[in-house]
């Protein structure tokens, strides 16, 4: 049944509101347009027929099933794109018309009105993106404060540390301000969804705001549901924008302890949705009443027993919300979610309404939705045939630091199915921190690490460990393995000087990871070489009717079955995608050439031959600071079309 036979069976509920819908489009003179998600017009005017918005123009000039998703979860969402030699400027709007959806799109009707339309949004967007900038700069600044203050090598080593994310972030703010200036970064850039880890934007969120909270005497825990595996798609610069403001907001007011709990549960509806909750507490002695009555007005409570509950005043003497309260207000509405605030009790929890019960802290509680990621939606766990022994690595702990998502993931797959007990961490700053932990000398056997890596590379983390031993800062002594996709004799002698026990050269199978990590542990050492014969199946036979490394592939679909192997190939062919959409629209930037190097290795490892090929080429010309050429970017698009449709046709 279509969406109009939708409308058409719910007629007798619909009717009055599709009439004053009918009479409001029909007078207008910009472009309007009624439509359901599928594309099918329900209602137009004649100035959307000039500029071509029917249904094969909305589906040709807009992404438009995932516009619509945006725009539900959020009410509404501006729109810009060039069509047809047009630019349209607009905001397409939800409608729920009874046991239907709809989307009202509307343009600007000149082009006057769209530039006018054009900077307001990019002006707002100017605004938060650059406010985003604060919180690292004070972070930045909290923590150089606190080394140059500190004695103790170890902790000015934390500190630098803390330092070197806090202006890796701030340097990415700067770029994406430059970017909205420019024009090259838009508002609908800034929505679009993402696949990414929540636990870890949680922990890289409180990474930034701990050196402002020690420069306050605050000591901030987490406590984190979801498994570190788990990924969600959604609007990720939203996420971490509602997430910092959270956080500085609790800091701020949150005198010596401020408490982070993050869940994450399947939705009554689906379980490819999670219901989110972010909630901060605090026992700062409540917030005073101005910045109550800000926040209540930013976020623009209709429950106004919770705003007398909160003790949130209405009246225009409380002031205007300052512009980290409006930055979050936004990030929580284009997320489509909830906001509550409650006085908190001695006990911990929140304080009811009437209760004369002492207010040592406050209480915020955000919740909304995330779809869960395509390629983790169905996680593998059932059993599947493998070509090493699940007992090769009994015993054995591991510790993996890999920034690419697939690539961590498929390294972690594979050593588990070998009976390894694995943690594994994003970047070398998290790695160092899992190794200073309390349990770590006992049960982390090996340090597994990637040598291309974000913040501090695979070398710089080896080195810092070193430094860390001989200070006396760190008791962990294990054995290091190192991962290289571009293995050269420079990089081998660097590693060989420094002590680690053997680099791997990506692509390499999963039999020989196992059986290296054993030896690497069970040998009292081990001397440093790649590992013979590791490499996939070369590049001379690649074309876009064979895309894949055909005896690979089959050991992965052997090793993990058919539909697992299938979702590590896609979830590598999805990062190179990603790298793709980045530099077709943003151009080379400083983080190109890592992204692609993951991205890489990514496919290598699972077989995806000529796109592998294809994005080494791109590594090298970033790498030499070379311009990419419309030529390859088209290249590229082909390649992972056709790794798709290969990946698709598997089995």
């Amino acid at each position: 049944m279509t969406r109009k036979a939708d409308l058409s069976k719910d007629a007798t509920t619909v009717r009055p509101v599709l009439q004053a819908i009918a009479r409001l489009i029909s007078t207008d003179r910009r472009a309007v347009i009624l439509a359901t998600d599928k594309a099918e017009v329900l209602l137009s005017n004649a100035p959307a027929t000039r500029v071509g918005m029917d249904t094969e123009g909305l589906s040709t000039a807009f992404d438009w099933p995932v516009l619509c998703a945006r725009a539900r979860r959020a009410g509404s969402i501006a729109v810009s794109k060039n069509f047809r030699n047009t630019e349209l400027e607009g905001e397409l709007v939800y409608v729920p018309l009874g046991a239907a959806d709809s989307f009202m799109l509307r343009l600007a009707e000149t082009d006057q009105e769209a530039a006018v339309l054009r900077n307001r949004t990019r002006t707002a967007t100017l605004l938060r993106v650059s406010h985003d900038l604060r919180t690292p700069i004070q972070s930045l600044l909290a923590a150089t404060d606190a080394m140059l203050n500190s004695k103790d090598t170890g902790t000015a080593d934390t500190r630098r540390d803390q330092m070197q994310r806090s202006a890796q972030l701030a340097l990415s703010h700067i770029d994406n301000v430059i970017k909205v200036i420019r024009g090259e970064l838009t508002t609908a850039d800034i929505q679009s969804d993402e696949d990414f880890s929540l636990a870890e934007e949680v922990r890289a969120t409180l990474d930034m705001i701990r050196p402002i909270a020690g420069t306050r005497g605050t000591s901030v825990a987490l406590t984190i549901d979801p498994p570190a595996e788990e990924r969600v798609n959604g609007p990720v610069r939203f996420v971490r924008a509602l997430l910092q403001n959270m956080f500085d907001n609790s800091v701020k007011h949150g005198g010596t302890k401020v408490e982070v709990r993050v869940t994450s549960e399947s939705t009554a509806e689906t379980a490819a949705k999670r219901n989110i909750l972010v909630e901060v507490s605090d026992l700062g002695g409540g917030l005073p009443e101005a910045q109550k009555a800000r926040l209540m007005r930013a976020i623009d409570l209709a429950d106004i027993s919770l705003a007398r509950q909160s003790g949130a005043a209405s009246g225009p003497a409380e002031g205007r919300p300052s512009a980290g309260l409006n930055v979050l207000a936004y990030a929580l509405s284009q997320l489509g979610g909830t906001l509550e605030v409650f006085d908190r009790g001695e006990d911990g929890e929140a304080i009811a309404e009437g209760s004369t019960a002492k207010v040592a802290g406050t209480i915020l509680r955000a919740r909304f939705d995330l779809a869960v990621a395509e390629e983790s939606a169905h996680p593998a766990t059932a059993p599947h045939p493998v070509a090493v022994d699940s007992q090769l690595l009994r015993g054995i702990g591991v510790l993996v630091v890999e920034d690419s998502p697939s690539s961590r993931d498929w390294v972690v797959h594979c050593l588990r199915a070998a009976g390894a007990q694995v943690v594994a961490v994003e970047n070398g700053l998290r790695a160092l921190e899992a190794l200073q932990g309390p349990d770590a000398v006992a049960n982390i056997d090996l340090l597994l690490t990637d040598m291309t890596l974000p913040y501090i590379n695979g070398l710089e983390l080896v080195q810092q460990i070193i430094a860390q031993q001989t200070s006396g800062a760190l008791a962990w002594r294990g054995k290091i393995l190192g991962l290289s996709a571009h293995m050269d004799d420079d990089l081998r002698k660097a590693c060989l000087k420094l002590g680690m026990a053997q680099l791997l050269e990506k692509p390499i199978r999963s039999v020989d990871l196992c059986r290296s990590v054993q030896d690497v542990v069970r040998a009292s050492s081990c001397d440093i070489a790649p590992m013979p014969d590791q490499k996939a199946a070369g590049g001379a036979d690649c074309s876009r009717a064979d895309p894949l490394a055909e005896s690979m592939v089959k050991e992965l679909v052997a090793q993990l079955g058919l539909d697992t192997a299938r979702g590590f190939m896609l979830r590598a062919r999805s990062e190179a995608q990603a790298v793709f959409e980045d530099i077709l629209h943003q151009g080379m930037h400083a983080d190109t050439g890592r992204m692609l190097h993951a991205a890489t290795g990514a496919c290598g490892l699972t077989g995806l031959k000529l796109l592998e090929r294809s994005l080494r080429e791109l590594e090298i010309l970033a790498k030499a600071s070379k311009p990419i050429s419309e030529t390859q970017l088209g290249d590229l698009k082909a390649t992972l079309a056709a790794t798709g449709r290969a990946i698709e046709h598997l089995g």
